[in-house]
């Protein structure tokens, strides 16, 4: 079937049947229309499939008839058609929302989602039911998980007006494109719609995509020659050829029955007994007998380690098997049906059994023997049939059950698991193979190095001394308790479940292994070996680009306790200057950005401007040179048999990317730390903590009582801080220096400067430029530091904003997906969810109407959540659920950050505290005392 190009139209057609041949002309010329203010009661929707035969309709009535007697004309309703012809698969979806309605539609495995949607009036009144509407858009398209989307209908959002704004933000938060606007441009002259009154014409009618359909759009058109209606119809042209077909595959080269899954307690009994009488039998290498304390050059013994190895794998692999074997399983074909050891398997089991007695008696056609088959056959149907219809609802019980035991591990589990998985595109940047696409991503993944790397061979040919690291089975139990459960296996199918349930031989004899490998500076290749898996970085956007992609690896999990060992070693000897706020204890995004606000505050209160530098990094994890590496653990004293250890583990480590089930040629480093690695951030932070140093060592840039805050880091994140434009200079050619010699790389399109202005104090007009490695950078008014918005005065609307909307999406996702757990379970959700408002204890510039909208919010978000009435009492429902209300969760926010900053031994962050003028400390004191938060006038 041909698929494109397709003319998808959206009209406000002001009443239905008084545009009802407007509306058919749009049935000779489109597949898909789009139709708002249809005007007509739930009775009457049945006279939209009048209008065409060889069109389907879905609608809705935006009338409540049982409100009584209607005064004034009905409004609104939303409604959908779709030729019959052009589309064979077409499934109706249940939005729950007088405002939306949408359909799925499949064209050769293309599937897309089409919506049509009627947005409120452009007023201050109606921008939180504008973003509610929006957000639900966006929950339904989380819940089906199709990235094509295709948002049509009158969003009463006029360029230059406040719905434009939010409709805008929006976008950019959820990574839309709103199409006809891009397509015909702001400065085109394009309305469409007038006004009966005073005629004057708007744009208001859009066509909003995710990017994934974004690139199907090949046309925009507005026809004028509507007659009845004061809209004009938007018809967008796509070709559908454009939308990659997807694939559902499995993982198909990992045991099933290893896979720890979900096991009940009598498998995790049978599992621990069966590790316990295995792993007792694995005991000491007698042929390591006299260097299990110094370090050993006999590769002989090498293979004795590769068996040790061997042995402990087969142990955990083989227990784990025994125990999934020995459990309740899912004994249909197919997928998985919830509820079906609850509800169906006792009938199943019984009618296997009758089945089988009826065959034994050579298939009789009448008697005792046949009814009890049939009648057995029937019950299984039945039950089987009930839990298939009953899905959503099982699934919500079983949440419930888990809430109400305690049982939070399995209950954030199954809540993970109701997430759609959405499936893998045919093709990748023009491969179909899997094996292509999947070495298509190893090339992509690999990264060179911008110095030249040293090729080294590593032996253990080293002279005979006394090992000092040595570890021990309470470091090993230590390490697997530290560590969490629920993550993906590596390619040996064990997980942390394996380790934590194994009984207490297994610290013993990990910590034998993991000594033998120090002193002989040795892994074996399976201990190494790391699956790649590509995942998505936005769901919506091109999934056949592998610019989409970011790896995630997939180590041994035995790799991974191994890995924690060596951190813990390691962060012996790492000290790291106070300047790095990232992948450090007590830390957080929230320090930085407090030091930062204050900093410039401090400034800016001086009638002194900062300039500051907001520097980006290129695959700076991905570009960390070894030999600069391994200089920087030997300067800080690291043991050398640590080195050597980490020396092999980089110069040896196989990964293989696996795609569809298809595993990849396997690769190594040549440069970068190992993704997902315990000692990767800290190794990273050695690796830039030079660069932090000599910037605080520069006599330039900002200071306060002392300290040096002329650069902030976290991770890889810095930004550069000066009262004057030739200190921010200096400040940059240090990193370009420092860059250079150490093989990064500063992204200059994502680098930019903003200037933040001191009160009452003009800033400079001509500002001198600004460059980075030659190139001009560019000036800003906002910019958003570690996910929050900082702007040029410091205000905080637009970053307030940024979680208003955050939050909307988040409450309509949990009350979409969530509508029939319990109130227990609901709370539950909206206390993880939506009560941990990013930064808001950082807020300390801003209006009363700026909160207030936050909070209108905030309570409009439980409301939808737990399903209650739009105006009921927002302090009686909060009660009744023992949930703090938005003051309580902005003052306990406000008091955890001022406890943390006070107790806080990093340097910067007690300059801080010590200061009476710190606004953000002082604003959050006064919030956390008073009954009632007070609110600025600005």
């Amino acid at each position: 079937m041909d698929s494109g190009p397709y003319r998808f139209a959206t009209f406000n057609c002001k009443n239905i049947k008084r545009s009802i041949n407007d509306v058919r002309d749009l049935c000779h010329t489109c597949d898909v229309i789009c139709l708002q203010e249809t005007w007509i009661l739930n009775h009457d929707i049945p006279f939209i499939g009048t209008i065409d035969s060889g069109f389907g309709y879905v609608a809705t009535s935006a009338v409540d008839t049982s409100a009584g007697i209607l005064r004034g004309r009905p409004y609104g309703g939303v409604a959908l058609l779709w030729r019959y012809s052009a589309f064979k698969q077409v499934a109706i979806l249940n939005c729950e929302n007088s405002r939306i309605c949408a359909i799925k539609i499949i064209t050769n495995d293309r599937p897309i989602i089409v919506m049509s949607v009627y947005l409120p009036t452009n007023s201050v009144d109606n921008l939180q039911e504008f973003t509610d509407c929006l957000s639900a858009v966006s929950a339904i398209i989380d819940e089906y998980g199709i990235e094509a989307v295709f948002i049509l209908g009158d969003f009463n959002a006029d360029p230059g007006e406040l719905f434009y704004s939010e409709l805008v933000s929006i976008c950019n938060d959820q990574l839309w494109s709103c199409i006809d606007v891009d397509m015909l441009g702001l400065d085109s002259g394009t309305f469409t719609f007038i006004g009966d009154v005073h005629g004057t014409s708007s744009w208001l009618d859009h066509c909003v995509t995710t990017l994934a359909a974004r690139q199907a759009v090949v046309g925009v058109d507005i026809k004028y020659d509507t007659l009845w209606s004061d809209h004009f119809p938007l018809i967008i042209s796509c070709n559908l050829n454009f939308i990659n077909p997807k694939i559902f595959a499995s993982v198909t080269n990992v045991n099933k029955d290893v896979v720890w899954g979900i096991k009940s307690a009598e498998q995790i009994t049978v599992y621990a007994k069966e590790c316990h009488n295995r792993l007792k039998l694995v005991d000491f290498p007698s042929e390591c007998a006299n260097c299990a304390d110094r370090f050993c050059s006999d590769r002989g013994h090498r293979h004795v380690l590769d068996k040790l190895y061997s042995d402990i794998v087969a142990a955990l692999q083989g227990a784990a098997t025994l125990a999934s074997r020995g459990g309740a399983r899912w004994a249909g074909g197919g997928p998985r049906i919830a509820g079906w050891n609850r509800h169906v398997s006792e009938a199943h089991r019984e009618a296997r059994s009758k089945f089988n007695d009826w065959v034994l008696c050579g298939r009789p056609r009448s008697g005792f023997l046949y009814k009890e088959m049939c009648d057995s056959r029937r019950v299984f149907k039945s039950r089987l049939k009930w839990c298939q219809n009953h899905q959503d609802q099982i699934k919500m019980d079983a949440l419930a059950v888990k809430h109400s035991k305690g049982d939070f591990r399995g209950f954030w589990k199954s809540t993970s698991k109701i997430n759609v998985r959405p499936g893998l595109p045919v093709c990748v940047d023009g491969m179909n193979n899997p094996k292509d696409i999947a070495n298509l991503f190893k090339s992509h993944f690999s990264v060179k190095s911008l110095l030249d790397p040293v090729v080294e061979v590593l032996s253990t040919d080293l002279d005979t001394q006394t090992v000092g690291t040595s570890f021990l089975a309470k470091n090993v139990t230590k390490a697997i308790g530290d560590m969490s459960g629920g993550k993906s296996p590596g390619h040996d199918g064990l997980s942390v479940e394996h380790l934590q349930h194994a009984g207490p031989h297994l610290a013993r004899v990990l910590a034998l292994f993991y000594s033998l490998c120090v002193s002989h500076s040795y892994l074996p290749a399976d201990f190494m070996k790391t699956v790649v898996v590509p995942i998505v970085k936005n769901k919506t956007g091109d999934l056949t680009d592998k610019c989409n992609y970011r790896p995630i690896s997939l180590a041994t999990v035995i790799a991974k306790v191994f890995d924690g060992l060596l951190n813990t070693q390691l962060n012996k000897h790492v000290t790291l200057h106070d300047n790095q706020f990232g992948f450090r204890p007590r830390l957080s995004t929230e320090s930085a950005i407090l030091c930062l606000k204050q900093t410039v505050k401090y400034y800016t209160d001086r009638r002194t401007p900062v300039y500051a530098c907001f520097l980006d990094l290129s695959k700076a994890f991905d570009l960390v040179t070894y030999n600069l590496l391994w200089d920087r653990l030997q300067s800080i004293g690291l043991p050398q048999e640590l080195i050597s250890m980490f020396r092999y583990w980089y110069a040896n480590q196989a990964n293989s990317v696996r795609w569809a089930g298809v595993m990849s040629d396997p690769y190594r480093l040549e440069c970068g730390v190992r993704q997902g690695g315990l000692t990767s951030p800290t190794l990273f932070n050695l690796y830039i903590n030079g660069l932090i140093v000599a910037l605080s060592s520069q006599h330039v840039g900002c200071h306060i009582d002392g300290v040096c805050v002329n650069n902030l880091s976290y991770a890889d994140d810095m930004v550069l801080l000066s009262a004057s434009v030739c200190g921010l200079r200096k400040l940059i050619r240090k990193c370009e220096e420092y860059a250079c010699g150490h093989g990064l790389l500063y992204n200059v399109r994502k680098s930019q400067y903003m200037i933040f202005e001191a009160a009452g104090a003009k800033c400079p007009d001509n500002i001198p430029q600004i460059k980075l490695n030659g190139v001009p950078l560019e000036r800003v008014k906002q910019f958003q530091y570690l996910g929050h918005l900082l702007t040029f005065d410091l205000r905080d609307h637009a970053d307030m904003d940024r979680e208003r909307r955050a939050l909307s999406v988040r409450a309509n996702m949990i009350a979409r997906r969530f509508a029939r757990c319990s109130k227990e379970v609901k709370v539950t959700l909206f206390r993880a969810f939506c009560t941990s408002l990013y930064s808001c204890s950082l807020w300390a510039n801003y209006s009363r109407k700026s909160y207030s909208v936050l909070r209108v919010q905030y309570n409009n978000a439980f409301r939808a959540v737990m399903g209650l009435p739009r105006f009921c009492s927002a302090s009686g429902m909060f009660a009744d659920a023992r949930t703090d209300c938005f003051n309580a969760t902005m003052r306990k926010r406000a008091a955890s950050l001022v406890r943390r900053v006070r107790a806080s031994s990093n340097t910067v962050l007690a300059m801080i505290s010590g200061r009476l003028d710190c606004y953000i400390i002082r604003h959050c004191c006064e919030r956390h005392v008073a009954d009632q938060l007070p609110l600025r006038k600005y």
